[in-house]
């Protein structure tokens, strides 16, 4: 298929699926067990650039691509060899809506390649949020960045995980954020991770149950799209205020305390390449809860 079959071919499957596509969860061991598919059951995500109008495709990256995968055809080899999988989420009614990788799957099909890596992940939407938030009762809560906080240490410092684990995660935990889990519950808070990789909700889930601590709120993959939808992030942040009357915000040189409905906040500066950085956070926040039950 030549680059103008595969426009005619990606603006048909926009119109065939327009405002028809369903996200639904993917199980764990589908997640786990499916490695690939035939690029006939990946579909592209309307919302991303590669489809947009005035922005589409990049054919400089896609003939890049395409010119790679021929040539490990030519010799044999395998084109995704020392690439990365499409993440992809499953939809209704049928197979999987590209999150990251649009090029790679245009130019896989324009090499006349079939099968095409995947990774499925569940991401974040409205409805899980409104479905973490009915089942808590607390009305504080803290914030952290997986990404650069809790995923992060520039010195090297990590909480190992505890032996014996089923499951493998290349992720490490910095040192001290299972105490601080730990801390923030103790003290009446849910815990939210938050993330701009596809992560699964899953993936996340029993990557904590290895440190023995719970997470209350998990989003994955949404600050991309917030991005590009204010509505997306306005109704997130009314059902977050509605909610919770305070917030706490980690990062890895301040710890901020905002109250709900008010400009009022506090904010304290950390030493983020301290061997007691989470120590820091639970003195500050155990002082001040301490005064306000006085």
């Amino acid at each position: 298929m030549a680059e103008s079959g595969f426009m005619a071919y990606l603006k048909s499957e926009l119109e065939k699926y327009n405002g028809v596509y369903v996200p639904v969860k993917a199980s764990w061991a589908e997640c786990l067990t499916t490695k690939s598919a035939p690029y006939s059951k990946l579909h592209p995500n309307p919302n991303d650039e590669f489809c947009i109008d005035k922005v589409g495709p990049s054919f400089r990256i896609l003939d890049d691509y395409a010119q790679r995968f021929r040539a490990a055809l030519s010799r044999g080899v395998d084109p995704f060899d020392n690439q990365e999988p499409l993440e992809v989420e499953k939809v209704r009614p049928d197979g999987y809506m590209i999150l990251n990788g649009h090029h790679r799957w245009a130019a896989a099909i324009v090499s006349g390649i079939d099968k095409i890596p995947i990774k499925i992940v569940n991401i974040t939407h409205i409805a899980d949020i409104e479905k973490m938030l009915k089942k808590t009762d607390r009305t504080k809560r803290v914030t952290f960045d997986l990404d650069e906080v809790v995923f992060d240490s520039e010195d090297g410092s990590f909480e190992e995980v505890p032996g014996g684990s089923e499951i493998k995660f290349p992720e490490r935990v910095r040192l001290g954020i299972p105490a601080l889990f730990h801390f923030f519950h103790e003290n009446e808070y849910d815990v939210w991770v938050f993330s701009s990789k596809y992560y699964s909700i899953d993936y996340i889930k029993k990557l904590f149950k290895n440190y023995a601590v719970d997470v209350d709120g998990i989003v994955t993959g949404t600050a991309r799209k917030m991005a590009k939808d204010r509505d997306v992030k306005k109704e997130i942040e009314s059902l977050v205020a509605k909610k919770y009357k305070e917030t706490v915000s980690v990062d890895n040189e301040m710890v901020v305390r905002i109250y709900g409905g008010s400009k009022d906040f506090d904010q304290h500066e950390l030493d983020k390449n301290g061997e007691r950085w989470s120590a820091q956070i639970m003195k500050i926040l155990g002082e001040a809860i301490k005064n306000e039950k006085e």
